[in-house]
């Protein structure tokens, strides 16, 4: 029996009639932009993609937006939603599914919800700062202190970006003259590459950290959707995180992200963002002038009372009367007076005591020197007394063993030699062995 097969024209018709049978209307697809272009014919073609919670790719679908529906649905998206169709974007699509014969499957596009895709991206920017939050890094790089003079800034942008060449003019050429060091960073501020490319920008300023006082982030222009790489977990954590002050100019008039948010301070615009510090430094030198001028005013107040002081004292001392002079001359003659007897009085009654003390002094010496030689004398007599010698020639004899005093019976071993000492000689005892 011959095996059933089809030819690979046959399985695609077979395939397109049953799609025909089972989807007879459009129906509306979730999906995220992977791939887009347009050829020269004015047609989009686009590979959707659907990751798992793991961003494992789960699903991928080829899909076309013709030249005619393209023109309408493209400026009818780009004005509700505020983005351009970039990769990326999470849509919700209206499809037709189509099999071709000859290119296989795909899906013809033939409406969007803008609304959908803006709610994603509202719903995305919550859950990163929700993210944030939970980590206790949302306020840290908000909470830093910068400098009263912050002259020395690390610049994070692309070299060929006219909002960096906008930043350097304004704050190069401000109107009083201040000068500012500034050093940039380069980096992509837009596309797939912003994440890696302003997260290493950050981490080489970090590593020179003691050089600058702040960083700024600046891009100029662009549509609302170029700053959907700004919010992005890993960028906004490397803000929050970061030990200088980061200043946002990244933004629109009417659009903040997720790195606006954590960062130090945010502004619109890169000019902005240079106007910033020259503000701080011009308010720095007001404050400065208002100082001085309230230090000059203090002082000159001052010396002002100091002469009023001191004339006041002068007018004093020269229309003292003489008598009061003299009088005041006189009182204090009869005080040195007064204190010197005093003094003398103190002087010879403190001698008469000093006298009289010695005189105990030197007799309680001698009577305690008698007594204490007297005690001596009787001890001597009391240890002569008790001496060894005395003892041996009043009949006591004392015996010896191993060079040791014997004390007792017990303590004498017979078995070994011993001495028996009299006051007038010793004899040596041989042991009994047996």
């Amino acid at each position: 029996m011959e095996q059933q097969s089809f030819s690979l024209y046959e399985l695609n018709i077979t395939i397109k009639k049953l799609l025909k049978e089972i989807f007879l209307e459009s129906l509306w697809i979730r999906a995220q932009i992977s791939e887009i272009h347009t050829n020269a014919n004015g047609h989009c073609y686009i590979e959707l993609i659907e990751y798992d919670t793991d961003r494992r790719v789960i699903a991928r679908q080829k899909a076309t937006i013709w030249a005619t529906t393209y023109k309408m649905l493209r400026p009818y998206f780009e004005q509700t939603a505020g983005y351009e169709l970039q990769a990326g974007l999470e849509i919700l699509v209206c499809c037709t599914i189509e099999m071709h014969e000859s290119y296989g499957l795909s899906l013809n596009i033939i409406d969007i919800n803008p609304e959908y895709t803006t709610g994603k991206i509202a719903l995305d920017k919550e859950k990163i700062l929700n993210r944030l939050s939970q980590d206790g890094v949302i306020e840290l790089n908000r909470s830093l202190q910068l400098p009263a003079l912050p002259r020395r800034i690390a610049v994070i942008s692309s070299a060929t970006a006219a909002g960096y060449e906008d930043f350097c003019h304004q704050i190069n050429n401000n109107p009083y003259g201040y000068r500012f060091h500034t050093e940039l960073f380069d980096a992509r501020m837009q596309g797939n590459e912003t994440e890696q490319s302003v997260t290493a920008a950050l981490d080489t300023i970090f590593e020179r950290a003691d050089e600058f006082d702040a960083v700024v982030i600046i891009r100029g222009g662009g549509a609302t959707s170029d700053l959907s790489a700004f919010d992005n977990y890993n960028i906004a954590t490397a803000i929050a995180q970061f030990p200088l002050p980061v200043l946002c100019g990244i933004g629109h008039l009417r659009d903040e992200t997720v790195s606006d948010i954590v960062a130090y301070k945010s502004v619109k615009t890169p000019t902005a963002a240079a106007e910033f510090f020259v503000d701080i430094i011009r308010e720095q030198e007001e404050r400065l002038v208002w100082l001085t001028e309230r230090i000059r005013r203090a002082a000159a107040t001052n010396v002002e009372r100091q002469k009023i002081r001191i004339n006041t004292v002068w007018y004093r001392l020269h229309y003292l009367p003489k008598e009061i002079l003299v009088g005041e001359y006189h009182r204090l003659d009869r005080q040195l007076s007064l204190l010197l007897t005093a003094a003398r009085h103190t002087l010879r009654s403190s001698q008469h005591r000093v006298n009289y003390l010695q005189y105990r002094v030197l007799n309680y010496v001698r009577q305690r020197t008698e007594t204490e030689r007297h005690r001596i004398h009787l001890i001597e007599q009391r240890l002569e007394a008790t001496s060894p010698t005395n003892t041996l020639r009043r009949g006591f004899a004392i015996i010896r063993q191993n060079g040791k005093t014997v004390r007792s019976a017990k303590a004498l071993d017979i078995r070994q030699a011993f001495q028996i000492v009299f006051h007038d000689g010793t004899i040596d005892i041989d042991g009994d062995s047996k």
